[in-house]
């Protein structure tokens, strides 16, 4: 039988990509905090998906913390437990499983709202559910192996992992591709409007691109190192990775409210709305050669034609929706 390799390459990976998953998890909880300040008037289903996600991260570093704790401390004085697997591990993965479930089910349902199309939705979650059905698979080896070497040395140990690895990787593409793609159809001519858009299109590629480059370096160390739980490391940074975008996302809302926001002032007075477009350069110049006394009334009107797309029919401007906004106006 092949030796099994020294336990510092087994787990010396996997315990210092614990340390780099515990600062990813302070900047969610410190972005959770900051979404239930800002966004207070968010509907109730908004803010208990929310609490969900920091809910299931949070569990998920509790029993991470046990594992490192069991590696690095219990192992001292019995060197023989590096070897063995923790049942801290299998639940871990469990939590991270279904943190990942209930946040790509959000980006799919917020992809279903944005494209209506029936085909890419469907085709994304059916990927989605594969990609768990062996992800519980990974899941139920765990629990029944006693040692690594036991567990590396399972049937469906290799296939589940290369499985589930590579769906994730398609998965995450095609979301953020979508998104993508989506979005730059919706540009319009108007200047301010193709900022918020092409801002965007950045956050959602590159939230997709970062997520798909943890994935690869995952499959990449485990086919390299099958033996080694580098893998392992990746897999728990893709866990606070995906967690932060879920809460950047939200929290982005009040940049892209701030880019909209905006006022006119006509003779020294300022006008605020919503959305509220600028003068025009012969308007200005209309304005300035013929100034308006202080003591009289300026009657301004303001028409826009909005196309709103939110996640929910329902749901106001702060309730986690994109808004194009088209306007036209006329002044008085």
């Amino acid at each position: 039988m092949e030796q099994f390799p020294p336990v510092t390459s087994v787990v010396g990976g996997f315990i210092e990509g614990i340390g780099i998953a515990n600062m990813f998890f302070g900047i969610s909880v410190s972005q959770a905090y900051v979404y239930y300040k800002q966004w207070d008037h968010d509907p109730i289903w908004m803010k208990c998906l929310a609490a969900t996600v920091i809910l299931l991260e949070t569990c998920n570093t509790v029993f991470v913390q046990r594992q490192q704790y069991f590696y690095s401390v219990l192992a001292i004085e019995n060197p023989l437990l590096l070897l063995r697997i923790d049942w801290s591990i299998p639940t871990a993965v469990a939590f991270g499983m279904v943190l990942e479930t209930i946040v790509q089910g959000f980006y799919v349902h917020r992809m279903w709202k944005f494209t209506r199309n029936i085909c890419l939705t469907a085709a994304t979650a059916f990927l989605l559910l594969c990609r768990y059905a062996f992800f519980l698979l990974l899941i139920v080896v765990l629990c029944t192996s006693s040692t690594w070497e036991e567990y590396e040395n399972r049937i469906a140990t290799r296939p589940a992992l290369l499985t589930t690895g590579s769906l994730i990787v398609l998965s995450d593409a095609m979301i953020a591709t979508t998104m993508g793609l989506y979005l730059h159809r919706r540009q319009s001519h108007l200047k301010r409007t193709q900022g918020i858009v092409s801002w965007l299109i950045l956050y959602s590629v590159s939230t997709g691109a970062i997520l798909v480059a943890m994935s690869i370096c995952s499959l990449i160390s485990y086919l390299a190192q099958p033996k080694s739980l580098l893998y392992c490391a990746f897999i728990m940074l893709y866990d606070r990775t995906l967690a932060n975008a879920f809460f950047g996302a939200l929290n982005a809302r009040h940049l892209l409210h701030t880019k909209v926001d905006e006022s006119v002032t006509i003779g020294g007075t300022s006008y605020r709305s919503d959305v509220n477009p600028r003068l025009s350069a012969h308007e200005l110049q209309k304005v300035r050669a013929n100034p308006v006394a202080p003591n009289h009334h300026v009657h301004v009107q303001i028409t826009k034609d909005t196309e709103v797309i939110t996640d929910s029919e329902n749901a106001s401007s702060k309730d986690g929706s994109m808004m194009v906004f088209k306007p036209s106006h006329s002044y008085e």
